[in-house]
């Protein structure tokens, strides 16, 4: 039988996703808005920009953390519970900050402490979309996200500079909980009730992630699948956190700085759109390594120093690249092993965010030393090298799920 390509509407028409797309869109786009609002009612208490950027990174370093030690009791509650409770307990934070009576210590520490959690919500919207999708659904499905993250980030931060511009930071964080109240009611109704995956009678100990993360470890594909995420990712992040040094390099104007901000994301959205909809499976999964060499070697000129205009282009270009990682979502899947889902995905989750902090540092310290064009350049040398080092898991054919011992969902 011929492949085939497979429709968003399957996507759509699979029972239970709409409403988880539905749930996670309102809570992306309430992250955003609450993200950008909280660091500036931040700055305009302190009037300093180290505290505006400490009120940011509080939402997301503490979820490192937490991926260290909650993602397992995924497995254990009924994503019809747990993702509702996820969408009350950001909305109850937005809510408190919107009061204006914790003072910036207590905003900092819930801002904090939602983060701590994230990770077990994270995980159980990730397990449970491998079990309502399979296939190539499965991976179109996933896409979505990627794609409607990408969007989210961007309306989320329009309505908070229209909202922040005609109400201040409160309102607009009274917005970001309406959202998530929204999510909440949204994903109670419209989830399957669908039973645990792992029922025994044990109680919990957070030990048990660490566990389930050294199942997974002890998979050797499975190894070689996450550095693929999670290495030539980083990298690339590093390069894309030194643009606006670039931008103030080469003396751009604030057109042209917000274009070279804006040149990533636009690439990866036409990466994930053109990739996930137009190829077939077995085209995409030979597209890995010509894509992830395309997310390294346009930085190297770079390291030329071209205007803004041509670094904005050779962002775009590296990023559409990114899409390398649709053509093996399906075998990172359909490898893991029975019963440790959600310690998949949870560490899979850690290794993103905490390779996604590595890679700035990285490119920070090479760029004091270097220059912002000359290190974005090394960062798109050390991608390329990553993608010759993992090769193999790169080209070889994987094991569909049919053909391996484990069951994805």
């Amino acid at each position: 039988m011929p492949e085939q390509r497979t429709a968003y509407r399957e996507v759509f028409a699979s029972r239970g996703y709409p409403a988880i797309y539905a749930g996670a869109t309102l809570t992306m786009v309430a992250a955003s808005l609450q993200v950008l609002a909280f660091s500036v009612a931040v700055y305009d208490t302190t009037r300093s920009p180290a505290w505006s950027s400490i009120a940011f990174a509080a939402g997301f370093l503490p979820q490192v953390v937490g991926g260290a030690v909650l993602p397992s009791l995924a497995d254990r509650i009924p994503p019809r519970v747990l993702l509702p409770i996820g969408a009350l307990i950001r909305l109850a934070a937005a809510a408190l900050l919107a009061s204006g009576v914790l003072g910036l210590g207590g905003g900092l520490a819930v801002v904090a402490a939602a983060a701590l959690l994230q990770p077990l919500f994270s995980t159980g919207q990730s397990v449970l979309v491998s079990r309502l999708l399979d296939g190539d659904r499965y991976v179109l499905g996933r896409s979505l996200f990627t794609i409607t993250s990408m969007l989210s980030q961007l309306v989320g931060i329009a309505i908070g500079g229209a909202t922040l511009q005609a109400l201040g930071p409160a309102p607009a964080l009274l917005v970001a909980a309406a959202l998530q109240g929204v999510a909440a009611v949204v994903l109670a109704v419209g989830l399957p009730s669908l039973p645990v995956l792992r029922a025994e009678r044990e109680r919990w100990h957070p030990a048990e992630t660490l566990r389930g993360y050294r199942s997974v470890l002890r998979v050797r594909l499975l190894r070689d699948l996450l550095l693929l995420w999670w290495v030539p990712l980083g990298l690339f992040v590093g390069a894309e956190s030194l643009a606006v040094a670039y931008a103030g390099a080469q003396h751009a104007s604030g057109l042209l700085t917000a274009l070279l901000i804006a040149g990533p994301p636009a690439g990866a959205l036409i990466g994930e759109l053109v990739i996930g909809r137009l190829c077939l499976p077995s085209t995409r999964e030979r597209l890995v390594l010509p894509l992830l060499l395309l997310t390294g070697a346009p930085l190297l000129l770079l390291a030329l120093t071209p205007p803004p205009v041509i670094a904005t282009l050779l962002l775009f270009a590296a990023s559409v690249g990114l899409a390398y990682e649709l053509g093996r979502q399906g075998a990172f899947r359909d490898a893991l092993p029975q019963g440790r889902q959600a310690s998949g995905f949870g560490l899979l989750s850690v290794g993103m965010m905490t390779f996604q902090g590595v890679g700035p540092l990285l490119a920070g310290s090479l760029g004091s030393l270097l220059g912002p064009g000359a290190a974005m350049a090394v960062c798109g040398a050390l991608v390329l090298g990553s993608a010759l080092l993992l090769r193999r898991v790169a080209t070889d054919r994987l094991p569909r799920a049919a053909e391996v011992d484990t069951v994805g969902a």
